[in-house]
């Protein structure tokens, strides 16, 4: 399901960092009303022998907006829209009635008003192929030690020829880790608008991240795409990477 939030900086801007995934993340933790859920997802999480999924993830922030480039901040003006997506219906529906009922919040230290909340679960057609646009920019990365015993870490772009297998082995973990089973069916990626522009280098928590925005074409059956639109597509989901609408 997916959850679209717009609100408005009741000072009449909201200024935050130009790197503002970890502030959205933990106001949407603040804003879960169910703390056993909360728990469970900052601090357990789906799993895949190492690894661990939120199966959430949000949008950039859309809106108007002015990039104060010397002092790293983006301001944003008049009415903004925040999307959240998740396989946990439960989320959804906790974060959504929070913000309908309290409608008054805090974010980055400065109030905002929540003006309007909407659920809706993804409907489509039946196809071969789907084009997407990232409404988060998308990452896929591995970690290795070189001969140093340094841990380093490789972002892979979309026009490597392997992204689409990261992708899928990203996809696979997520699946498995849900539904405690393999899926059965590829899936496969290839960017189809995406330009040096759309590159996106950004920190989380002092980490730095590569990440794409623009539009690709997916192969996949319809209800992998569902998954992959309610948790995301990618690495980093729940720190705000991955998430992306369909074009019809």
């Amino acid at each position: 399901m997916r959850l679209t939030i717009r609100f408005r900086p009741k000072n009449g801007t909201l200024i935050l960092p130009i790197n503002y995934e970890e502030v959205l993340q933990g106001f949407l933790y603040r804003s879960i009303q169910d703390f056993d859920l909360a728990d469970f997802l900052h601090n357990v999480g789906y799993k895949k022998e190492k690894r661990r999924f939120k199966m959430f993830t949000f949008s950039r922030l859309y809106g108007t907006y002015r990039i104060h480039r010397h002092e790293k901040k983006i301001e944003f003006f008049d009415q903004v829209t925040w999307y959240v997506s998740s396989m946990l219906d439960s989320l959804i529906v906790d974060l959504a009635r929070n913000y309908l009922l309290k409608e008054q919040f805090m974010l980055n230290g400065q109030p905002i008003h929540i003006e309007e909340t909407v659920v809706k679960p993804l409907k489509i057609a039946e196809k071969h192929t789907y084009q997407i646009r990232m409404l988060s920019p998308l990452t896929v990365y591995s970690t290795y030690e070189n001969r140093y015993g340094e841990k380093r870490t490789h972002f892979f772009s979309p026009f490597d020829l392997v992204f689409s297998d990261m992708v899928e082995k990203n996809f696979c973990n997520k699946f498995q880790a849900y539904f405690q089973e393999q899926p059965t069916e590829r899936v496969t990626i290839k960017p189809i608008k995406v330009t040096e522009k759309d590159k996106v280098v950004t920190v989380f928590k002092e980490f730095r991240i590569n990440a794409w925005n623009g539009t690709y074409e997916i192969q996949a059956p319809p209800s992998y795409l569902k998954f992959m639109y309610d948790v995301g597509i990618g690495a980093k989901n729940s720190q705000g990477f991955g998430m992306f609408e369909i074009i019809e």
